[in-house]
């Protein structure tokens, strides 16, 4: 994560730094990622670089949770534990946002390169088995509509029909 003085930075430098930080892990996966690119699109020095991230995975892990906590910015209400229909419709509004978005890239190169490089960050808490399998379901619906758009619909009423099976298992 960004060291104290990346966030003592000016708003508007930071954002200069996102943006190339975006770029960069739009266009390359994290083992192709250059520092020399980060740096020249952020107008920044190399040794600069190194003291708001300790190296170029520390960034991506920055860059990772800004654009997943943006993502996940209109869904911060949260649908009913077990509101299928509610779930799904925000499962259907997420993967439409971001594929509309300025990430689409981004999530694409993390579901198809970036996701096993990092290690997973483990939960403050630890879910119920509801939960925890409805998220691992939510979750692996999302990546596979972002790496195949064209069968959303399909991808989704499969997890609607699970969901719902589950849920009346849990009820």
């Amino acid at each position: 994560m960004p060291t104290t003085t990346f966030e003592k930075l000016p708003a508007e430098k930071q954002e200069r730094i996102n943006a190339a930080l975006l770029k960069e892990f739009s266009a390359y996966s994290l083992a192709e990622a250059q520092v020399a690119r980060i740096v020249d699109d952020a107008g920044i020095s190399r040794g600069s670089f190194y003291k708001y991230f300790n190296d170029i995975s520390d960034a991506y892990r920055y860059e990772f949770q800004q654009v997943m906590s943006e993502l996940h910015a209109p869904f911060k209400r949260g649908a009913s534990a077990t509101d299928v229909d509610e779930i799904i419709a925000m499962v259907d509004q997420f993967v439409s946002e971001s594929n509309n978005s300025e990430y689409r890239e981004f999530m694409r190169l993390y579901y198809q390169r970036n996701q096993y490089l990092l290690p997973t960050d483990i939960s403050p808490r630890t879910p119920t088995e509801l939960e925890w399998a409805s998220s691992v379901l939510i979750h692996q619906t999302i990546k596979e509509i972002l790496l195949n758009p064209d069968h959303q619909e399909q991808y989704l009423g499969r997890l609607q029909r699970v969901l719902q099976q589950l849920f009346k298992k849990e009820g």
